[in-house]
């Protein structure tokens, strides 16, 4: 249950309304003295979510470690992007805005394989330093094979379903977020070998899982924008509600126990909301 449930009642009601026309937005529905239609739903589980947040932020048995704000920063970003591939099929996915440019699927193979690098290097980082070990500092051949052995990306890579990959990416996120929830702030200085002229503390690889994906998201957008899937207003409001998700379980970040059965209530809250407008549509 928990924000795993709350996570699933969002994906819900946003695969009910992502695609709905801007005036079925105007169709009849009344909260307490708001009649607004249904455009007022979206605000409602907007607010809802978002109140839960500042609520639990308050409530967390300890405080944020810096690391622990940073993945927030970066599960925001996840959580966006989420909210804008909404609905987004192979076909769609494997169109060229322009001649040479990349298609949607191409810019989420990118990112992903640049996120699993930071991923690994990180982790060799930390578990050199946590081991104490004569490790080397950059991370060998071997030990790349090693972390992903079975991993099935590469093949997703080459042949996999858009939905597939964007399965693979949600997989992969949780794991970075479990693996470097617990970073100490000594461990945000140590240095990780990339591509760069010098090694950069983990604190900017961290930061950069965040940043990069920003600068995709971007690209999606104007990509979105070319092939003439501008987003509608119900797509707009999402994002909203996908960001104030993102706040919920950011805020439980290393204190998982914190308000479970706040998030319990309100997924069965938003659940019967679905429902409601489920109905009102289906007139």
């Amino acid at each position: 249950m928990g924000t795993s449930t709350l996570e699933s009642a969002i994906f819900e009601f946003a695969e009910l309304t992502c695609n709905l026309p801007d005036r079925e937005l105007e169709r009849d529905w009344v909260w307490q003295d708001y009649d607004e239609g249904v455009r007022f739903a979206f605000f409602r589980n907007y607010e809802d979510l978002s109140a839960l947040a500042a609520r639990l932020e308050v409530e967390r048995p300890v405080p944020f470690s810096e690391a622990q704000r940073i993945l927030a920063q970066y599960h925001a970003a996840y959580r966006d992007l989420q909210a804008l591939l909404l609905g987004i099929d192979d076909e769609l996915a494997l169109q060229e805005p322009a001649e040479g440019e990349w298609p949607l699927r191409s810019v989420l193979v990118h990112f992903v394989q640049a996120e699993c690098t930071f991923f690994a290097i990180v982790y060799y980082t930390l578990e050199r330093q946590r081991s104490a070990d004569s490790r080397p500092l950059e991370m060998p051949d071997e030990a790349w094979e090693a972390f992903w052995a079975g991993d099935p990306f590469e093949q997703l890579k080459e042949k996999g379903r858009f939905s597939e990959l964007l399965a693979y990416y949600d997989q992969l996120h949780n794991r970075i977020l479990e693996a470097f929830s617990g970073i100490s702030s000594n461990e945000l200085d140590l240095p990780v070998v990339f591509w760069e002229s010098s090694p950069m503390p983990v604190r900017f690889r961290l930061h950069r899982f965040d940043s990069h994906m920003r600068q995709h998201t971007i690209q999606i957008q104007k990509t979105l924008d070319v092939l003439a899937r501008r987003p509608n207003e119900a797509r707009r409001l999402l994002r909203l509600i996908y960001n104030a998700l993102a706040k919920v379980e950011s805020a439980r970040f290393g204190a998982e126990e914190t308000g479970e059965k706040d998030c319990q209530a309100l997924a069965a809250q938003l659940v019967a909301l679905t429902r409601e407008i489920e109905r009102i549509l289906s007139k």
